[in-house]
């Protein structure tokens, strides 16, 4: 997500050739099988004695008992700036009020001079495991009176944690919005517009020669899902087909990764309600920024990874975060497989925002992946949901093909949550330490 690509496997001299991409397509049908949802992939052992059964109580079964919980957990440590962003015109699966909600801890002066930002649910359906994260936060500050103590004492320090960026997506259960816009592509701020990227140079070429095989009818007659990727990864190389699918597109308003032509209601109000907590230019104070913004699909099963777009930053943020999870934007392959370029994604938020600030303060972004199941079930999953939701946007979540989604993204299994919350919980205390300047 955000990060650059190599030049082997996204050339601009056309289709790879066909030898190149074979040994991929077998890697892909091969990963296909390997759908159990809890099994053993050899994560750190120690994980379930610091994510205690206790602790596993921060993940929640739906949007509103994750809200509740977010809220209940947010007052109960008084944090200082509690808001809801209510999306208008839209509800809940029962009827609930959706809402972005904001807890900020730390600073209470107009111009923090350092901010530290948590993001969860940007993904919708992937939330749950962002929202865990931060809720077990929370909570165990309010258990700690000297983790407490030490953000009374960091002074211009400011800490906000968003939660749910797509409530209507992390309610129903779906990747995407409400007007099926991939948030993660949506955020171009400032001079950054949604119609440039329609322009020759940017817009994505490859993806309207797929989009037929990701959005077929709900009741289709047949199934030719391994046809069409094996077609098309021997067409174009696996890395310029992947980046083709995934890197978001703004023609297609019923399609997969649709960046959408404005910004969407949610960003625009978070964005709004940031500047007036000194993510803006008018704050001249401002020196260190870091926006942690949490997703899953990605990687191996109960593994995490720190994505970021800025090659230059690297031996900085293995320094805050450890090497062994900071990826190297650099690299043609890593754990996670190829990467691939967006534009757009939330992690950028504050980047743009601040690009013009008199104060040129320092602002790190990266994105906290954790893997779940194969990239081929997970993206089976979102072309069954797709087809479903644009049929019947009603869908109800109790509905198999909602489940499938559900666990794609967030899997029914204590040893997974229990690696979310161990290390969810290290990168957010890494990230606090980074901010204080410890």
């Amino acid at each position: 997500r955000s990060l650059p690509s190599s030049s082997e496997h996204f050339g601009r001299r056309g289709p790879t050739p066909l030898p190149s991409p074979l040994p991929h397509i077998s890697a892909w049908v091969g990963l296909f099988h390997k759908t159990a949802p809890c099994f053993n992939t050899g994560y750190d052992s120690e994980m379930e004695s610091k994510a205690c059964p206790s602790r596993l109580g921060s993940f929640s079964s739906t949007y509103a008992e994750a809200r509740s919980k977010f809220v209940e957990a947010a007052k109960a440590i008084k944090a200082y700036h509690p808001r809801s962003l209510d999306l208008k015109g839209e509800r809940g699966p029962s009827g609930e009020v959706l809402s972005i909600d904001i807890a900020v801890l730390g600073d209470k002066s107009e111009n923090p001079r350092h901010i530290f930002i948590h993001t969860s649910g940007v993904h919708g359906v992937e939330g749950f495991a962002g929202s865990a994260v931060q809720i077990d936060y929370l909570r165990r500050l309010k258990e700690n009176a000297k983790a407490r103590k030490r953000l009374e004492n960091a002074k211009g320090v400011r800490i906000i944690m968003v939660h749910a960026v797509n409530p209507y997506g992390m309610a129903w259960l779906r990747k995407f919005n409400e007007n099926n816009v991939d948030l993660n592509r949506n955020f171009h701020l400032g001079s950054n517009r949604h119609e440039d990227m329609l322009a020759p140079g940017k817009r994505n070429k490859i993806y309207p020669t797929l989009h037929g095989g990701l959005v077929p009818a709900k009741n289709a007659c047949c199934d030719c899902f391994y046809c069409f990727l094996g077609y098309n990864v021997c067409r174009y190389g696996y890395g310029r087909a992947k980046q083709g699918l995934a890197s978001g597109q703004y023609e297609f308003k019923n399609g997969l990764f649709y960046g959408g032509l404005r910004l969407e209601p949610g960003p625009q109000m978070l964005v709004e309600e940031l500047a007036t907590m000194g993510l803006s230019c008018t704050n001249k104070e401002l020196f260190r920024v870091l926006h942690v913004d949490v997703h899953t699909g990605l990687g191996a099963f109960g593994q995490d990874l720190l994505l970021f777009d800025d090659s230059g930053l690297l031996e900085p943020l293995r320094a805050i975060f450890g090497s062994k999870y900071v990826a190297d934007p650099n690299a043609s392959d890593t754990a996670i497989g190829t990467l691939y370029e967006t534009a757009g994604s939330c992690d950028t938020l504050a980047k743009q925002l601040l690009a013009n600030a008199p104060s040129s303060p320092t602002v790190l972004s990266l994105c906290q992946e954790f893997g779940t199941l194969n990239g081929i079930s997970v993206l089976r999953a979102m072309i069954n949901e797709g087809a479903w939701w644009h049929a019947n946007r009603s869908t109800k979540p109790k509905e198999p093909v909602k489940q499938a989604l559900l666990r794609a993204f967030y899997p029914d299994c204590d040893k997974w949550r229990a690696s979310v919350l161990h290390r969810g919980a290290a990168v957010f205390e890494q990230g606090i330490s980074y901010i204080i300047g410890e």
